[in-house]
């Protein structure tokens, strides 16, 4: 009986979902998204229609601020900002389309706040799905290519905006779900990306891309500087395309460096193991227990992260709580030296949960 109420309260909770353009910001840093179709089928259209499937999204985050400060998580609730990372979630009829994008931090010391030009990409992103009704229109136009196109109209819409205070980098995710096929389509640049987890085994994982060791590919607008040539400002059509079949309860783990770098895939099958019902509430907790998880190790000096394994691997030793690395907006290998724990990697993260569920 209890479950028969649960379930009649997250279908509810879908319904009213559809009525908001955004998804329902929750506290503790997590929405839910789902989408749902308001026309009700006749008879013959229920015999006839394929069973139509949409991805259920839960959020949450943690601002790498939260870690020196010990306060409330830095989120912009408004502009979808986590720390120097920003995200989106948006759908049309036939797709679900979510998106997320880590400012490069080395623009800071210029003066530049890294998560302006990773926010304005995901609100471009954002508006082109929204608006964008021809790439949408029919199932068969969504191909591996629709991430891709995404990410380039967005990209050239803030060039062609030629704000001039709009300086930074970013790497950048695109993800599009067809609700029809239950195909997966996704677009990579830099070090954000995913994985899709099917009865407790990671079946797909997206690939990384670097210039070399922390410093990842990323979108760029450059300021008019002597030494521009050295800043890195990758297309994106550079972007590894890729495409995957999904199925029926598989999950989708999308989410920026800080929670890779952090979080091993056994750690992060662990949480969702733990996942014992997929309702609204579920998904929410599941969110922000991995973002949580991967915030406490960070801060964990004794954990041999997959960052630092990374760094042994590329040859970077740690010295003492000192840690010596590469730019990671430069192509010129400026080596600098920064306070830094021994196992973790004190970073924003951001995390988008989704389960490929029946209408």
């Amino acid at each position: 009986m209890l479950k028969l109420i649960r379930r009649q309260l997250s279908n509810i909770c879908g319904l009213l979902n559809e009525y908001h353009q955004w998804p329902l910001l929750l506290n503790n840093s997590a929405l839910i998204n789902r989408s749902l179709s308001t026309k009700a089928a006749g008879p013959s259209e229920q015999v006839q229609l394929k069973p139509s499937f949409h991805l259920v999204t839960a959020f949450s985050g943690f601002s790498k601020d939260w870690l020196n400060t010990n306060q409330q998580a830095t989120v912009n609730q408004q502009k979808f900002i986590i720390g120097d990372d920003s995200w989106f979630v948006a759908n049309q009829k036939y797709a679900d389309v979510l998106g997320v994008a880590d400012g490069v931090g080395g623009w800071r010391e210029m003066g530049v706040d890294p998560s302006k030009f990773s926010s304005n990409l995901m609100k471009q992103c954002k508006r082109f799905v929204d608006q964008e009704n021809v790439l949408f229109a029919q199932t068969e136009n969504i191909s591996e290519r629709t991430p891709l196109e995404i990410l380039m109209q967005s990209y050239n819409c803030l060039i062609e905006s030629k704000d001039q205070g709009l300086i930074g980098s970013s790497t950048a995710c695109i993800i599009v779900f067809n609700r029809e096929s239950k195909i997966l389509y996704s677009a990579n640049l830099g070090d954000s990306g995913f994985v899709v987890i099917r009865n407790n085994k990671i079946v797909f994982r997206s690939q990384e891309q670097y210039h070399y060791f922390n410093a990842p590919f990323q979108l760029a607008l450059l300021p008019s500087m002597n030494n521009e040539e050295n800043l890195f400002s990758d297309k994106p059509q550079s972007a590894d395309v890729r495409s995957f079949q999904l199925v029926e309860g598989d999950l989708i783990v999308l989410a920026t460096d800080g929670l890779w770098d952090n979080l091993s895939e056994s750690h992060l099958l662990l949480k969702t193991s733990n996942i014992r019902d997929f309702y609204v509430e579920d998904m929410q907790q599941a969110a922000k227990n991995i973002a949580s998880f991967a915030t406490e190790l960070s801060q964990d000096p004794n954990y041999m992260s997959p960052f630092a394994i990374s760094a042994r691997k590329n040859g970077i030793n740690f010295k003492g709580k000192y840690f010596h690395y590469f730019s990671t907006m430069k192509k010129i290998k400026i080596k600098v030296t920064i306070l830094f724990f021994k196992g973790g990697k004190p970073d924003d993260i951001t995390v988008l949960l989704a389960r490929v569920s029946k209408s």
